[in-house]
C-alpha cells in the first residue's frame, strides 16, 4: 500500500522558521504521528536550545 502523501505546508507550525514548499508531499501517517507525539508547544529547532547553545557562545 502507497503512502499518503500531503502537502508539507501543513506541518509548518511545528518549525520556527515557516517557509510555504506547496511542492513537498510528507506522508500523512509519519507527520500525524510525529505532530501528535511532541509536546503542544513544541518547535524545531527548540527555543531553548537555541537560546543555550547562542548564549554558551556569547559568554566566551
Amino acid at each position: 500500500m502507497e503512502p499518503f502523501k500531503v502537502m508539507g505546508d501543513l506541518y509548518n507550525a511545528l518549525f520556527t522558521v515557516q517557509k510555504s514548499n506547496p511542492e513537498v508531499l510528507v506522508d500523512y501517517v509519519v507527520w500525524n504521528h510525529i505532530k501528535t507525539s511532541l509536546p503542544k508547544d513544541y518547535l524545531l529547532p527548540d527555543p531553548a536550545f537555541i537560546d543555550a547553545f547562542s548564549n554558551a557562545f556569547l559568554s566566551e
